[in-house]
């Protein structure tokens, strides 16, 4: 290379503060031919407020992908479970932008709730200054990750703006009977003074929040009757449309139960019980009803035994109360209807405590049932709708100040009064130094207000709502933030919904998504939504584990620093230093009392965002639980140095490239890029796409560097593939590395000498952000995959432009063309097919074949006999 040529592109090593000087210049030219680390925190400074993203359109929702991470709780730091999660998102929403798609990609802030409460408390400073400083912390840090969210969508659930529609929310589902209040034995948290849901209490008796042990207290509180949604609720787990929900369907079901019974509330006195039966028509021919011993009727704690007081029945005579444990009581439940005249262990018992029982001529069943359901309805007391034994409608009230105020107003003439729509919010009173931890039942003056009905005074409700209700709805929220009139227009949450992708933590994988279901389901049924269910897509990720090291004796965990590795591979030992103790080494999720978490703000102070983005997303599926390890970084941080080194020789070889010539082999060196691009485009659009498997996707892309840093100088020069696939290297890299990739791709799009002309694969004077998606060519061949009853029994290669045409019956006749799927079905009957397409990548016919009566080895092994003829 010439010295002009040299002086002109003004290549030299550089250190931190002349990079940084090289970045304050307009131009944006590659100057250093070694990566440097030091170097990666000024490219992202230089490319933080350049990047293009495409913003969401909402006028266009034809080609609508609303993908959405579960929101955080802002507790101020940023831990390595968000990085991951909107890492993951993050790289989704900008591979769908680059494809074309109307990406909505909004963020905001469950920002309710105890944490927040009790850490304002400590700090003696009211909740809503507290958890505004945490909101605008965890924002600045986001914005460093280099997430793209689109902000103007932002929401706070402590905003009065949002939880005023989570207030009319409330009123809709009271207004039609399915938010109502009622005496209970609930869950008592001494330490927080609240009610918690069962749900939130652990296997052990303790709060998940607290860790105290609970109390039973008999409180009245308000719930949210869900139960009568249980039926759409389980069967809509089965609807074609969820994808990738796999083991969350089946906790789900396993949560609402087998849907096959009915609740009766029977009066006992001033209480009112609760009693699940399979089989209504018990009622008429009952003899008495069990409860358990820790039932909240039994107030004597007796083991055994009849209590003073008689079941209103009102399909029947009146019933004895009795205290055993020897009835089968249904699973989950306190109460058993027992029938002497149809089941002789109810016989024996009611011998045992001198319950009389009469003769009853028994009827049809089926009529029986009909008349007791029809009357309980009639008398309101339950039957209207089936329900599982074990499920329970949701217990929303809490007794703390900082949730959503319950809009609900008690008079002593009117009774429960809803809060008027248009008197909406119900606003929390401020805060001040002497009343910050004060409950809403203490500050009287708050709770003192008119009756909507009558006028005279009343008190307001002074529980709060659970902040699960605050985020049983957001997704739909995001979609319309400054509407005044309305949680959401409906004409835009039924063209925006259901959401395209959710991704977050499978701890949320049951109740969140469980109580978003319901509302869902609820507000379909009020018109604002098309779909029944809110998600398309789960995409559920694993966590981000870290190594902690624990003293076998004592269970003390200690810091790393602490602990000496001793002996080498399998027979190595870890002691502690100080006392010589066995130490166990284990993976674990990270937390400050295991001493194993990582702070994030170090991990980006020192590799950059971009770095960190790709070691997060490398080696492990998202699905998969990430062992964090210094050990995975060289590999990403290698990757980064061989395609900075790559783009830097391209630009020197493009501007010299007098006294070079092509060699005979150009034209299969060029051939190999084509198929090499072809080919890892394919690979990384399908795990992007569909198997949502980002590691093996930047696996591939790792490939398709290893291919372009194999071609000589003269194909650099003059390869129209090579410049292809360089670009497509870059373009496939921006989703994952967006300011490294911005830097590679200014460098890249200022070299001399271009060849590829068309914009379909390079728009030279667009950012890369700006691209398109690299499209595999049409000549390209993927396979055609055909299966039987499942297994795979032949592939055939197809060219990509044949099967982007292909129809399913066209798939059906290729098949039965083949050989060995004649072999393999030979004259058993075809009772159907299906037909996927995997775009650009593979497609999958699977005929439904029968199978034969008499076989002596399963399908595996007919499979096996057919390949091997």
């Amino acid at each position: 290379m010439n010295i002009s040529r040299l002086a002109r592109l003004n290549i030299y090593s550089v250190s931190n503060k002349n990079y940084l000087r090289y970045l304050s210049t307009e131009c944006s030219h590659i100057k250093a031919r070694v990566l440097e680390t030091a170097m990666k925190k000024p490219i992202e400074e230089h490319w933080r407020g350049k990047l293009s993203h495409k913003r969401f359109d909402p006028t266009n929702t034809k080609e609508k992908m609303y993908i959405l991470s579960m929101f955080p709780y802002p507790s101020g730091n940023l831990h390595m479970g968000h990085v991951r999660v909107y890492t993951i998102s993050d790289a989704i929403a900008n591979f769908h932008r680059l494809r074309g798609k109307n990406v909505f990609h909004p963020m905001g802030w469950d920002a309710f709730g105890l944490p927040a409460e009790n850490a304002a408390i400590q700090r003696k400073i009211p909740a809503d200054v507290w958890t505004k400083e945490n909101i605008s912390r965890m924002r600045e840090r986001l914005e460093e990750l280099g997430c793209s969210f689109d902000w103007q969508a932002e929401l706070a659930t402590c905003d009065p703006s949002y939880y005023k529609w989570t207030q009319k929310l409330f009123l809709m589902l009271f207004n039609d009977g399915l938010a109502y209040q009622r005496e209970a034995t609930v869950n008592w948290d001494p330490v927080d003074k609240t009610v918690l849901a069962d749900e939130q209490v652990d296997s052990g008796g303790r709060s998940w929040r607290s860790g105290a042990k609970i109390e039973k207290k008999l409180l009245k509180q308000w719930y949210i009757r869900t139960t009568k949604f249980s039926e759409q609720l389980f069967s809509g787990l089965d609807d074609p449309s969820l994808q990738d929900w796999r083991d969350i369907i089946k906790l789900q079901k396993h949560w609402i139960g087998e849907v096959d019974g009915w609740n009766f509330e029977l009066k006992v006195g001033d209480h009112t019980i609760t009693i699940w039966s399979k089989s209504p028509e018990d009622f008429i021919y009952a003899g008495f009803v069990a409860i358990k011993k820790e039932h909240f009727l039994n107030k004597e704690r007796i083991d055994n035994g009849l209590l003073p007081m008689m079941v209103k029945n009102p399909f029947g005579k009146d019933l004895p109360l009795l205290v055993t444990n020897e009835v089968e009581f249904p699973p989950f439940n306190e109460t058993y209807v027992g029938v002497p005249t149809r089941k002789d262990c109810d016989l024996e018992i009611a011998q045992k405590y001198d319950i009389k029982v009469e003769s009853l001529p028994l009827e049809d069943n089926e009529e029986d049932r009909n008349w007791v359901l029809e009357k309980a309805q009639h008398l309101g007391i339950g039957g209207s709708y089936k329900v599982s034994s074990k499920l329970r409608d949701w217990l929303i009230s809490r007794q703390r100040y900082w949730g959503t105020p319950i809009p609900i107003i008690h008079c002593d003439s009117c009774g429960v009064v809803p809060v008027k729509y248009e008197d909406l919010p119900v606003e929390l009173p401020k805060m001040n130094d002497e009343s910050i931890g004060q409950p809403l039942h203490q500050n009287t003056e708050w709770l003192e207000c008119l009756c909507p009905k009558c006028g005279s005074k009343a008190q307001r409700e002074s529980d709060t709502m659970d902040t699960f209700v605050d985020s049983s709805w957001y997704f739909l929220r995001y979609l319309d933030p400054n509407n005044k009139n309305d949680l959401v227009d409906k004409s835009l949450a039924q063209s925006m919904m259901p959401v395209d992708i959710y991704i977050g933590g499978k701890e949320h994988a049951v109740l969140h998504l469980y109580y978003a279901r319901f509302i869902n389901h609820f507000l379909h049924e009020k018109g604002y939504v098309l779909d029944r269910e809110p998600f398309k897509r789960l995409l559920v990720q694993g966590m981000v584990m870290g190594k902690s090291y624990q003293v076998k004796e004592t269970g003390q965990y200690i810091n790393e620093n602490e602990v000496e590795i001793v002996g080498k591979g399998k027979k190595s030992e870890a002691k502690e230093k100080s006392s010589g103790k066995a130490v166990t080494v284990m993976w674990e999720k990270m937390s400050k009392s295991k001493l194993n978490g990582v702070d994030p703000v170090d991990v980006l102070n020192v590799h950059g965002c971009d770095t960190t983005r790709l070691i997060m997303l490398a080696d492990v599926a998202p699905t998969s639980h990430r062992n964090w390890s210094e050990a995975t970084f060289p590999g990403v941080i290698n990757w980064q140095r061989r395609l900075w080194l790559t783009v830097y020789d391209f630009i020197l070889a493009r501007s010299d490239i007098e006294n070079v010539v092509k060699s005979p082999e150009f034209d299969e060196h060029e051939f190999k890029l084509l198929d090499a691009v072809n080919y890892f485009t394919s690979g990384v659009t399908f795990n992007f796409l569909y198997s949502h498997q980002i590691s093996v996707g930047i696996s591939k892309m790792q490939g398709l560097t290893n291919s372009i840093r194999r071609a000589p100088k003269d194909v650099i020069v003059f390869g129209k593939n090579y410049e292809r696939c360089l670009a497509a290297q870059i373009i496939m890299l921006a989703p994952l590395a967006p300011h490294f990739a911005s830097e590679l791709w200014a460098t890249f799009t200022s070299a001399e000498n271009r060849i590829n002309k068309s914009a379909d694969f390079i728009k030279w004077n667009e950012n890369v952000l700006s691209q398109h998606w690299p499209k595999v060519d049409p000549i390209h061949k993927v396979e055609l995959t055909i299966k039987v009853n499942n297994y795979v029994v032949s592939t055939l290669m197809v060219e990509c432009g044949e099967l982007r045409k292909m129809s399913g019956d066209e798939a059906f006749s290729k098949a039965l063309n083949q050989e060995v799927i004649k072999r393999y079905i030979e004259d058993r009957k075809i009772l159907g097919s299906t037909w996927e397409v995997f775009e650009d990548y593979e497609g999958v016919i699977t005929l439904f074949v029968e199978t034969r009566q008499k076989q002596e080895t399963d399908e595996s092994d007919l499979l096996k006999d057919n390949l091997n003829a």
